[in-house]
């Protein structure tokens, strides 16, 4: 696989791992847990990196309070402009799915 298509497939994992710590899924929240596997990982996109560490911040699993806060959050930390809608996206992913995904970033 060339350089720029493992790149890819990487970002996708991480948006889609963000869009299931932002709403969940069927099965329930895996906001805690997907917060403290991804701690020590650098993600590939710096936009991603940014959603991640505000996250981090919002003291909540609730999606609406994730989706309320998330924007004002970014603006605060000099990203006025940034759209989050791309992170509340259908991601399709079970809590298991979701862990998997996580783990293997």
């Amino acid at each position: 696989m060339d350089a720029p298509v493992a790149r890819q497939r990487i970002i996708e994992a991480e948006r889609n791992a963000l869009r299931a710590l932002c709403q969940g899924t069927a099965q329930g929240s895996v906001h805690a847990e997907g917060l403290s596997i991804l701690a020590p990982y650098a993600f590939v996109d710096k936009v991603h990196q940014l959603v991640f560490d505000t996250l981090r911040e919002i003291l909540s699993a609730d999606p609406e309070v994730i989706r309320a806060q998330l924007p004002s959050r970014l603006n605060n930390r000099g990203f006025p402009d940034l759209d989050v809608e791309t992170f509340f996206k259908p991601h399709g992913l079970s809590a298991a799915e979701a862990i998997a995904l996580m783990r293997s970033l």
